[in-house]
């Protein structure tokens, strides 16, 4: 073949390939998606009110390049491609921030945010001062981040730190510590939450620091095809979890009152396992307040945990020795709202909440 022939076929070859990509980009630029589903985040869009102010500061094209990065045809498969190299190729155990160990996703954090931690820590002392006036207990839960830089070497941040200003922010309250009871593998491999069947240890030391009696008798339900937060974000794929959620006698009678929809529903919804969070199973997911009432209750005690999103799995491991367990995410209703709702006079107190959670600018 002559030089001349070679040479018009790489130049045709080169400018088709260069014309498909950019129809893929026009189609997908006058059909943008709203919401990556891998993700869990809406896409940006095209700039909308371009001014000549914007043209010139810079944030026109800024909001441009995120529209055609989050629109690139394809993207998926190349998020794939590269968390492929990245992980099976060059033999790194990270990827955008997200670490591989062992089958397990996590997101590496070297060191908290200060002025976050701190700004969450004072919420948390206001709502002490304002709120609580019995027995006071408070539990920080760790990240997989932790057992990542214990175990295997991972840079992690500085947890003890977090415990200490929790406990001088909180005079008073006990302070119990779980760490010891957790592992990488009390953790869902594609997600950010622990496993309810993995949290037995980490009941009964709560338990017992609250003086009630630890739930038992329990039967494993299994859940096949949790895709956690990290399924969509690590592009890889990897094979989805099993959610598990354990029942007995004392769960089964339990309600649940949801002060927002003025419903009562079980402590667990498999119903909403196929939705957005499978993780919602667990007392429904996202709620601002809730109270579960205990009919085979031995002796008459309440309980008010303030929490995040891992509270939603272990506090049904909890309720064995309460008549009543209030739930409230104080990221979703105002403290000074509570007394409508709540009599917090002599009722224990546990304040249970997630480094990851800590470490955001989340609360009321």
């Amino acid at each position: 073949m002559r030089k001349e022939t070679k040479n018009f076929i790489v130049t045709l070859t080169y400018v088709c390939f260069t014309a498909f990509f950019v129809a893929m980009c026009i189609c997908a630029g006058l059909n943008p998606r709203a919401q990556s589903e891998s993700e869990r985040r809406p896409l940006a869009q095209f700039p909308e009110n371009i001014t000549a102010k914007g043209l010139f500061d810079g944030s026109v094209i800024e909001k441009f390049d995120a529209f055609t990065v989050d629109q690139f045809p394809l993207r998926e498969r190349f998020r794939g491609l590269k968390a492929a190299f990245q992980y099976q190729v060059l033999g790194l155990k990270e990827n955008n921030g997200l670490a591989l160990q062992d089958g397990y996703f996590a997101k590496i954090t070297p060191e908290f945010t200060e002025g976050l931690v701190d700004g969450s820590i004072e919420r948390l002392s206001y709502v002490y001062e304002k709120l609580v006036s019995g027995k006071t207990y408070v539990c920080l839960v760790p990240d997989k981040n932790y057992y990542l830089g214990r175990d295997y070497g991972y840079p992690m941040p500085d947890y003890e730190a977090v415990i200490q200003k929790l406990q001088t922010a909180l005079p008073g309250a006990q302070y119990v510590d779980i760490f010891d009871a957790l592992s990488l593998e009390s953790y869902y491999r594609t997600d950010t939450h622990w496993r309810q069947e993995r949290l037995l240890p980490v009941a009964e030391k709560l338990c017992a620091a609250l003086g009630v009696p630890v739930g038992k008798d329990y039967t494993k339900n299994t859940l096949e095809g949790f895709k956690g937060v990290y399924y969509g974000q690590s592009a890889m794929s990897p094979e989805p979890d099993a959610l598990v959620y354990l029942t007995n006698d004392t769960l089964a009678d339990c309600t649940v009152y949801d002060y927002e929809t003025g419903k009562h529903t079980g402590i667990y919804n498999p119903e909403k396992f196929g939705g957005k969070d499978g993780y919602d199973v667990f007392l429904g997911g996202t709620k601002a307040l809730l109270r579960i009432d205990n009919p085979n209750a031995k002796i008459d005690r309440e309980l008010v945990v303030f929490r995040d999103s891992f509270g939603s799995s272990l506090i049904p491991l909890l309720v064995q020795g309460y008549q009543s367990v209030y739930v409230v995410d104080i990221r979703y209703v105002m403290p000074d709202a509570l007394p409508q709702y709540i009599d917090m006079g002599g009722k224990d107190t546990l304040f249970l909440y997630s480094g990851l959670i800590l470490d955001q600018k989340a609360f009321k």
